[in-house]
């Protein structure tokens, strides 16, 4: 195992403790590397640090925590004992490198784990990244520390060495989330630097926990009707823009004051408050691109804060809704098209454009940003989508993208 340090920067970092700066980090001087298997039994307890990283040139783990130092070391010093290690504690100063920007640099991919709350590590994590022919040269927690040792969702970045090889077992990821029953996503190291980025959303289903042409329709009396034909479209069966107009010609004659109602109580996705309220605060640029109607994109534009919404405008003439919709149909065509002009107008590459849904409708969209994530998505879409959130809430974005959230 390989790390972003050496031998000679750890006696520098020592050098430093003696004249009397303040020590965050400890470093463990090993008699031979640790092996996946010996890594596995450590990972629960390197899980409570902020980072950890292995050392290029010598057998040295080098934990880093901002709370609670000494007990984590303690802790870490206790699993060494019983798996027979002897080890012996160097101090290292916080001027050591551990930020992010730093662990990225060391490293060629990162793999990021969300763990569902009351759940575990799989067990066969590190032997499966053996089996990948990878090092693992860092990882860092990007949870709180309350939700490794309290059966919250917690989460975790791994620093590999061989983006080519890592790139390789992509396919596969989907499916090792589904049998280890937690989310995971793999991208270049060089991704995942900060920069401001441009956020899209789909709204139905990925920012509010319905579909409200479905909830238009049970007040129109043909509910279940519409619901059937819109779970179809969502699924990629039927062509979305003729569905769309067969689903609003059973919407005619609705009176226009349900719209205000359904508006009135749309329930808002867990988790998307604190991912805008937090994209926001790093200056990204957020955005609705929606197959729905901009009367709720608006509504949900208030609520929780995004940049611009761009969606379909119902059509109403005497107070009742005539089954059409003015202007150009916001289809899976129009949600690229739309990605690359805001992108364009906000002088930001469309590498660095996130694109987030759940149905057959956004896959374009999905495709054509610099990342796609499918959020609690179709089957279609997960298997299509280059990541997917399966399990967490809408805040696990934020782990995606690299964000930590603050010890608590």
């Amino acid at each position: 195992m390989a790390s972003c340090c050496n031998r000679a920067e750890l006696e520098l970092a020592g050098n430093f403790c003696e004249q009397g700066l303040i020590v965050t980090t400890t470093g463990f001087s090993l008699p031979t590397e640790l092996n996946y298997t010996a890594l596995q039994r450590l990972l629960p307890v390197l899980a409570l640090a902020d980072s950890v990283r292995f050392m290029e040139d010598a057998p040295v783990l080098v934990v880093h925590s901002e709370v609670d130092e000494g007990v984590l070391g303690d802790r870490v010093a206790t699993e060494l004992g019983k798996l027979g290690i002897s080890w012996q504690a160097h101090a290292v100063p916080a001027a050591t490198d551990h930020t992010d920007s730093q662990l990225y640099r060391c490293a060629d991919a990162v793999l990021t784990m969300i763990v569902p709350a009351g759940s575990g590590l799989p067990s066969e994590f590190l032997a499966t990244l053996a089996h990948w022919n990878v090092e693992l040269r860092a990882l860092r927690r990007l949870s709180p520390l309350s939700s490794a040792s309290s059966g919250q969702e917690f989460a975790l970045e791994f620093y590999l060495d061989d983006w080519a090889r890592c790139a390789g077992q992509r396919a596969r990821l989907q499916d090792l989330a589904a049998r280890w029953e937690v989310d995971l996503a793999l991208a270049p190291s060089d991704s995942k630097r900060p920069r401001r980025r441009l956020i899209a959303f789909d709204m139905d289903s990925t920012l509010i926990q319905c579909e409200v042409i479905d909830e238009l329709a049970h007040r129109a009396g043909v509910g279940e009707e519409v619901a059937a034909v819109t779970a179809r479209a969502m699924r990629g069966e039927l062509d979305f823009r003729s569905s769309f107009r067969e689903r609003m010609s059973k919407l005619q004659g609705l009176d226009a004051a349900q719209i205000q109602e359904v508006g009135a109580s749309l329930p808002i996705m867990p988790g998307a408050r604190t991912l805008l309220r937090t994209l926001r605060s790093q200056g990204h640029h957020t955005a609705i691109l929606s197959g729905g109607f901009d009367y709720f994109a608006k509504k949900v534009q208030s609520q929780i804060g995004l940049d611009e919404v761009h969606a379909n405008h119902l059509q109403i003439i005497d107070n009742a809704l005539t089954g059409d919709v003015n202007g150009e149909i916001v289809d899976a065509e129009r949600k690229v098209l739309l990605l690359k002009e805001i992108a364009e107008r906000e002088g930001i590459d469309l590498a660095d454009t996130v694109a987030v849904g759940d149905g057959a409708n956004d896959l374009p969209m999905l495709a054509a940003a610099g990342l796609g994530v499918a959020f609690h998505a179709k089957p279609r879409v997960r298997e299509s989508a280059p990541c997917a959130i399966n399990y967490g809430t809408l805040e696990a974005l934020l782990y995606v993208l690299g964000v930590p959230r603050g010890n608590d």
